[in-house]
């Protein structure tokens, strides 16, 4: 029988939470019982997931567990210096090795994400594999979950993944009367929470995410450290990928709608990558008539890979999922399977129609933010 537990409430958040206390007991009796455990991520994974991945994979080799990560992508440049990712494995389909490690398993628990398919080829093996017996938790905090684990904790009102991560770990604590939280757990959890606050400035960070970073911080670990890792890795050629994406910001609808396009060309004549383009949104969110962002780029096999970002009621995750993504009310990504210049002029039609109807009066103009 399967156990779904998720909540849409926003509850006070002081100390620890009571309202998810109880929730954590099928995940222990899963972890409990499970010797060979496999942690696995979303695809194009950022700080939450990896977070995520380093705090569990410390706390359970801590318990003597035999713990492998397996992620469907490669891991981003600038977030190869947490613990434990230099061992990881990147799934390949004709690898052996990632196949026995996925099918002898007892337990697979998939972080920061409610959607399997977000795992690529990953998928298929764990959903067989589960058919003979072998468990599937899943911890995340996005809306719209799929119904595919033994044990799904969802509750979309956390800050971060790691900040469920955070509880789960602090239950444990209590239940084998132990510390577990060292400086590599305190690591990926800080980067968990850190990366998906925004640096602590979005809404949902609250007292209880505070407190939380405090605690990590008692570890030892250094703030300045992790977020210099993480954000400022500008090299000349990512420097010349933010000048022309910025030079390159179109603003519609009376300059409520930015968007920005990136090319494969573009991505090539610069030496950049499709994970040096995670920040480029923020050029247009930090513009202050914007109300929607768009960050479109081309992707290799000719889709588009977008990304979503709101201010205020205006729910972009309602538009990527029209496109089979998802994410939160203010922010959300997909895969369109379009070409740029057609992604471009739906997503841009879409998103108008979202403005409009929140605001009849927004207009259909184009026009260069440089003109």
């Amino acid at each position: 029988m399967k156990t779904i537990v998720k909540a849409m409430s926003n509850p006070t958040l002081k100390g620890e939470n009571p309202a998810r206390t109880s929730v954590w007991r099928p995940v222990l009796e899963l972890l409990e019982n499970a010797t060979r455990i496999v942690l696995s991520t979303h695809e194009n994974a950022d700080g939450d997931g990896l977070g995520c991945e380093v705090a569990m994979y410390s706390v359970l080799t801590t318990l003597g567990k035999e713990v492998s990560i397996i992620n469907p992508t490669n891991i981003p440049q600038n977030y190869q210096f947490l613990p434990y990712l230099s061992d990881a494995h990147i799934f390949q389909e004709t690898s052996l090795e990632h196949r026995r490690l996925l099918e002898q398993a007892d337990l697979f628990m998939l972080l920061d994400t409610n959607h399997i398919s977000r795992t690529r080829g990953i998928k298929p093996i764990v959903l067989e594999r589960q058919k003979h017996g072998q468990k599937v938790v899943c911890i995340d905090h996005h809306l719209h979950p799929e119904e595919f684990a033994d044990v799904m904790v969802c509750f979309s009102e956390a800050a971060a993944t790691g900040e469920l991560i955070y509880e789960l770990v602090k239950t444990m604590e209590k239940r084998y009367d132990r510390h577990l939280i060292d400086k590599n757990a305190a690591v990926g959890l800080y980067t968990a929470i850190m990366t998906d606050t925004a640096s602590f400035k979005l809404p949902r960070t609250t007292p209880h995410v505070h407190r939380i970073a405090a605690e990590l911080l008692e570890t030892g670990i250094s703030p300045i450290e992790i977020y210099e890792k993480i954000y400022n890795t500008l090299n000349e050629n990512v420097l010349k990928l933010i000048s022309y994406g910025v030079a390159n910001i179109k603003l519609m609808a009376q300059n409520t709608l930015a968007y920005m396009p990136i090319t494969q060309t573009i991505l090539s004549e610069t030496g950049t990558r499709i994970s040096d383009t995670e920040r480029l949104i923020d050029y247009m969110v930090s513009i202050p008539t914007t109300r929607i962002s768009l960050l479109l780029i081309e992707l290799p096999d000719g889709r588009t890979k977008v990304s979503l970002r709101s201010r205020g009621n205006l729910a972009v995750n309602e538009l990527a999922m029209q496109y089979g993504g998802g994410g939160h009310k203010n922010a959300a990504g997909c895969i369109v399977p379009l070409p740029l210049p057609q992604a471009i002029e739906k997503l841009t039609a879409d998103t108008i129609e979202l403005l409009t109807t929140s605001n009849n009066s927004v207009q259909n103009q184009d026009q260069n933010l440089f003109p």
